[in-house]
């Protein structure tokens, strides 16, 4: 930043950036169950009539001859796979590793039988979902996607009538369950009714059904809160900038020193699409000079009440400047005293000077105010390409592409008591929020608000369907750190995998003051032993602040639970305590190694900002800073 940026006072503007960056953002078969019937009497008017409605009509428009067509989606796999084959072939060094790694040989095996087994290619799929550098390249994400497209379709269009069947049922059972009061807060049936329109999408059926849910649960999970207070104690600057002097007007030469001493400040302005911002910079101008002209000496002060100004608004490219500087100075100036050896001259000058003074003023104002209006135009736009930059680099990180995360979408809001940030992760069928937080925001500083879907969206394409294998858990501590030693490999437990389930396998609930964390999964083999029955690992944790820290504590043990009659046998027994005993391990009594210095994971600018107030409930996060 240079030295003249900050002599104006714009290098607030860092931090702006830095607050975008800080809140900005990282993270099944159709045989399952839809879920158990409950014995509470259905309501005569569902909560959402008009959902409902879709519903029911969507069971009479169900249509076999709409599902996709296999050998179109098979065509485009075996496309991308000869595509990247030919990629990897180029590189004689590189290409066999690359094969080996994404287990080529079993791809083309799958691929040259007349059906391929579906879970095979998605754990294969899977192999392209990595940490590493060169996943995110064009031929890699070609097979990834077409790989992933023909596992959905060829789940439901392999048996025609079984898949109509499953969808029925499911159609049936969400349609009594949406008689029942508080559906949306009730998170078993939120999955139900997100699996339902997915494997609708999947399988082509019903269009206005999936339109309708999208619509309906699409708005941000990421809200960020800024309150105008907040905005100004935190971006204004002081102005405090020296410059030379060296100017000729009408003649006259004229040098010497100014100073301009002020403070930037920022003003939201109304705007409902993208947060507005005026920057105004109120400041007080002195200067101290000499005038040389024919041997005459005038010696001048001047001052002058200065205002400047220039709008700024955060669209899909970043921040940018409206180019609407607006400059006002009221220049004054006085001639202290006229230095020449003859008396006669001064008194000559002196008429002069007096004479032309409002004509040279009015030229000394123009020329300060555009000299004023140049440097605040672009002193605003260095700052901005900087914090332009660090968004792009925060925004369009390689690892979302490796992983086959989608980009965030971003949007903005302001009024003149509060400026709005908000994100939302979220693509295909997935669900977001479908309201607003339900906490007020804070009226004097910054409020942060997580939606229960933000982490199952990010998680959901990374580890949907995965297979955990203990021979693979140190490749994922290597790839993502501490996010992935949750659950170790210990030798005494030999050889396992377990297989994550294929729709929303990892969950969030934010409700009641606590945070709860449900893994979902299809099936466990531990060396002989094999377990084809969904499991559910659930715990609940409360947010424990102390002494500017922060740490969730688990209450209550960790819950285990087997569908079917499974769990009563030994198998399930001893099945159940080893999976337990893993997940332990991730779901530890305090789930951080040490209670976390919140502030610490902040930018420079905001390490003194303290969290005030915590609310979970509803669905939501909320964490108010000041």
């Amino acid at each position: 930043m240079s030295q003249r940026f900050r002599g104006l006072g714009l290098g607030g503007l860092g931090k702006f950036g830095a607050l975008v960056l800080a809140t900005q953002a990282i993270l099944g078969p159709l045989d399952m169950a839809m879920g158990q019937e409950s014995a509470a009497p259905l309501r005569a008017v569902p909560e959402d009539p008009a959902l409902w409605d879709s519903v029911n009509a969507s069971l009479g428009q169900l249509d076999p001859t709409k599902l996709p067509d296999l050998a179109s989606s098979r065509s485009n796999l075996e496309s991308q796979v000869e595509r990247l084959e030919r990629y990897l072939d180029s590189s004689p060094s590189q290409g066999p590793a690359w094969k080996s790694f994404l287990r080529w040989d079993t791809l083309r095996k799958e691929l040259a039988q007349a059906e391929p087994n579906p879970e095979t290619l998605n754990d294969l799929e899977k192999r392209f979902r990595q940490n590493y550098s060169g996943l995110e390249y064009s031929p890699f994400v070609g097979v990834r996607e077409a790989l992933s497209k023909y596992v959905q379709e060829s789940r439901v269009s392999r048996d025609p009538d079984t898949t109509m069947q499953i969808l029925k049922n499911r159609l049936s059972k969400l349609s009594e369950r949406m008689q029942l009061p508080d559906m949306r807060r009730d998170p078993k049936a939120m999955h139900d009714l997100g699996q339902v329109v997915t494997y609708m999408k999947q399988a082509n059926q019903s269009p206005a059904l999936v339109s309708s849910v999208l619509n309906r649960f699409s708005q941000p999970n990421i809200r960020a809160i800024v309150s105008d207070d907040f905005l100004r104690k935190s971006f204004s600057r002081p102005v405090d900038q020296a410059n030379p002097v060296n100017e000729l007007i009408l003649g006259t030469t004229i040098v010497g020193q100014s100073i301009l001493c002020g403070q930037v400040s920022p003003v939201l302005l109304s705007n409902p699409n993208q947060a507005t911002i005026r920057l105004l910079m109120n400041a007080d101008f002195a200067s101290q000079n000499k005038g040389y002209n024919r041997g005459v000496v005038l010696n001048t002060t001047g001052t002058a009440d200065v205002a400047a100004c220039e709008t700024l608004t955060l669209g899909d490219a970043g921040l940018m400047s409206l180019g609407d500087t607006g400059v006002d100075a009221q220049l004054s100036t006085s001639i202290q005293s006229i230095e020449h050896k003859l008396k006669i001259v001064r008194k000559i000058a002196a008429k002069q000077a007096s004479k032309k003074k409002p004509q040279a003023d009015a030229i000394g104002e123009a020329r300060m105010e555009n000299r004023i209006r140049t440097e605040f135009h672009q002193q605003l736009t260095d700052q901005l390409a900087e914090a332009n930059s660090k968004l792009r680099q925060a925004m369009d990180s390689p690892v979302l592409g490796r992983l086959g995360v989608p980009k965030p979408q971003r949007g903005s809001w302001s009024h003149p008591e509060q400026l709005g940030l908000h994100w939302k992760v979220q693509s295909g069928t997935q669900l977001a929020s479908d309201a607003p937080c339900p906490f007020p925001a804070d009226e004097c500083g910054l409020t942060l608000q997580i939606h229960e879907t933000l982490a199952g969206n990010l998680l959901d394409p990374v580890l949907a369907g995965r297979i955990l294998r203990s021979e693979e858990m140190e490749g994922y501590v290597a790839q993502f750190g501490d996010l992935a030693k949750g659950i170790p490999r210990k030798e005494q437990d030999g050889p396992w995998a377990i297989t994550l389930n294929s729709f929303r396998p990892v969950e969030t609930v934010f409700d009641d003051n606590l945070i709860k964390f449900r893994v979902s999964t299809s099936r466990l083999e531990r060396e002989d032993q094999s377990l084809p029955n969904t499991a559910t690992v659930e715990a609940a944790y409360q947010l424990v602040q102390a002494d500017g820290t922060v740490q969730l504590v688990r209450q209550g043990e960790l819950n285990v639970e087997f569908t079917g009659k499974v769990q009563q046998g030994t198998r399930g027994v001893v099945l159940r305590t080893f999976l337990k005993n893993k997940f332990e391990q991730l779901f530890r009594q305090e789930l951080f190694d040490s209670p976390i210095r919140w502030s610490d994971r902040l930018p420079e600018q905001f390490k003194n900002l303290q969290l005030c107030a915590v609310g979970i409930d509803d669905g939501w996060l909320q964490l108010q800073i000041r």
